[in-house]
């Protein structure tokens, strides 16, 4: 077989080429990109130009890639995952005999969950760093995040379905969500129909703008809706009425819980997101999935 001479292509054509076969539209890689659409159809047009192959196939619903498209995404993607893992330990070296920082992503309900009662032995893993909780984001920008630098560590609530391939991606435990009350202001049986629980204030949380037991709207007149599993937490423990809460925090709080006739638990995973390469993210994660 005739050698195959690599040309010295421009970086930037390749980081074009990822979101364009990304998005499958030209429109919406531009905007993301935040260059023009006509100098990122010139870019593609030019990196077809000097490999000698056709990347895309044009229609008016966007472009599909090509065999050789799809050959190159996904070496492409691969490496462009390790091209920006290796700055960001660069500049992590940098640093090294300095004071650092390290980001977690967490909501203030999953830090209490999980944090709280680690959080010494987590500061004896992370020596001469300063500990920074921000704002908690969401699956779709997980890998932007972990990538760019933006958070060293990411902690977030999902469903069994969450499934990321360009960072590490480590279960800390599922909770399973279930109506539960103060029996210092109620008397319940063990079990009730949901005819008996529309009498009481059903709490439930907020998630992402939209509830994860949207059809308690429809069926009941009277819900308290909040932004946090702390919220609910204090609205139950207040008396405020039957909420809805993981079970496997039901016996600390002094909680009972109520079995609704036809409900079925509401699952949701907590995952730990962070790259393969942040060796410290590695020890803090293995400290918080090794005490539960």
């Amino acid at each position: 077989m005739e050698d195959i001479k690599i040309l010295d292509y421009n970086y930037d054509a390749i980081k074009y080429f990822i979101s364009v076969a990304k998005h499958g539209s030209l429109s919406m890689a531009s905007k993301s990109l935040g260059i023009s659409q006509s100098a990122l159809s010139q870019s593609m047009k030019n990196l077809e130009w000097s490999m000698g192959v056709t990347l895309f196939n044009r229609n008016t619903r966007g472009v599909i890639l090509t065999d050789e498209g799809r050959v190159l995404y996904e070496h492409a993607r691969i490496g462009n995952k390790y091209f920006k893992e290796a700055i960001i330990e660069t500049l992590r070296k940098k640093s090294f005999d300095g004071v650092k920082d390290f980001k977690i992503s967490i909501s203030s309900s999953l830090a209490s969950m999980f944090l709280t009662n680690k959080i010494r032995r987590i500061q004896e893993i992370l020596t001469n760093t300063n500990i920074e909780f921000c704002e908690y984001i969401y699956e779709n920008e997980v890998v932007e995040s972990l990538q760019n630098g933006k958070f060293d560590l990411v902690i977030l609530k999902s469903g069994d379905e969450f499934n990321v391939k360009e960072v590490a991606l480590k279960k800390i435990c599922a909770l399973n969500y279930v109506f539960v009350y103060n029996p210092a202001y109620f008397q319940l049986p063990e079990s009730m129909t949901f005819e008996e629980l529309s009498k009481y204030y059903v709490i439930m949380k907020e998630r992402s703008g939209r509830n994860d037991n949207a059809w308690i709207k429809y069926s009941f007149n009277k819900f308290m809706e909040c932004k946090n599993d702390n919220q609910c937490l204090e609205m139950i423990k207040n008396g405020a009425g039957i909420g809805i809460y993981p079970r496997e925090y039901v016996k600390q709080n002094q909680l009972k819980i109520v079995n609704i006739e036809g409900y079925k638990p509401t699952k949701r995973t907590i995952y730990a997101c962070f790259l393969e390469s942040n060796d410290i993210a590695k020890k803090v994660v293995n400290e918080i999935c090794g005490q539960q």
